[in-house]
């Protein structure tokens, strides 16, 4: 079975108004893809990895998402 790889990115609001925008590359089945992106978005909202809006403004919960964009993607190798 080929492996299948979905780019997926997601924007949204932290508190205070900050914007964030996260954006992986998540391989797997169609089914599973928004659950294993809500976990690496999870991480890199936390991890301070993500896209901030206002830089250096800090990014705390609650988070709140806006926009999921998830699309077929080719082998990313």
């Amino acid at each position: 079975m080929t492996a299948k790889y979905y780019d997926v990115t997601m924007e949204g609001t932290a508190a205070h108004g900050q914007t964030w925008k996260c954006s992986a590359i998540i391989e797997g089945e169609l089914t599973s893809v928004f659950d294993m992106a809500m976990e690496e978005v999870f991480h890199q909202l936390t991890d301070g990895r993500a896209i901030y809006g206002k830089p250096g403004v800090g990014c705390n919960g609650p988070y709140n998402i806006k926009r999921v964009l998830i699309e077929q993607s080719p082998d990313p190798r």
